[in-house]
């Protein structure tokens, strides 16, 4: 998967990690309804995170399917530094999900300007 370093962080300003996938077949797809199944058995964890803000985005035009958690700054660094479990299992899973391609996470700043 791909990762990017966001910038510098400012006050105020929120760290995020985007999990995406597209579903190689968009619309009512069996992927996307795994892909949300894989999601609810991991929302409470995800939601555990320290001052997280979990959003979930679908497209049922291109078929992505985008989970995003948002954190401040300081709770973001400090799940970055434990490797943003369970990122890695959970992408690992969507990935195994037939029709589910593009696995990627990416690291992002938000700022409400």
């Amino acid at each position: 998967f791909v990762k990017a370093t966001p910038v510098e962080p400012i006050s105020g300003m929120f760290l995020g990690l985007w999990l995406r996938c597209s579903d190689s077949a968009p619309g009512e797809s069996a992927a996307l309804k795994a892909a949300q199944a894989l999601l609810e058995d991991y929302l409470p964890t995800l939601k555990a995170l320290p001052n997280a803000e979990v959003t979930r985005v679908v497209c049922g035009g291109c078929g992505d399917f985008k989970v995003i958690v948002n954190q401040p700054a300081d709770d973001h660094g400090a799940w970055s530094e434990d490797e943003f479990k369970p990122e890695a299992e959970f992408l690992a899973k969507l990935g195994a999900i037939d029709g589910c391609t593009r696995v990627e996470a990416q690291e992002f700043t938000m700022e409400m300007l």
